[in-house]
């Protein structure tokens, strides 16, 4: 895992420095590192696409291809 949390989760995907399987390691290091960011900041989400993937982890790909896209989630 990547340890540079200067940069998001989302940006690290695209960067191809983190692997989206790595997300909940992501999530830990936010709560070890006690961030002032809301956890959906943190991992380079709006709001809707983490709820989104609250609701479906599964839809973490769809996310980071719309970040790459530079597309909304509809």
């Amino acid at each position: 895992m990547c340890e540079d949390h200067s940069t998001n989760f989302i940006a690290l995907c695209l960067q191809g420095k983190t692997l989206p399987t790595e997300i909940d390691d992501y999530i830990d290091s936010w709560h070890e590192n006690d961030s002032s960011k809301p956890l959906h900041d943190f991992l380079g989400m709006t709001w809707k696409e983490y709820s989104l993937w609250v609701s479906n982890p599964d839809f973490l790909s769809h996310i980071i291809t719309a970040h790459k896209e530079k597309t909304a989630i509809k």
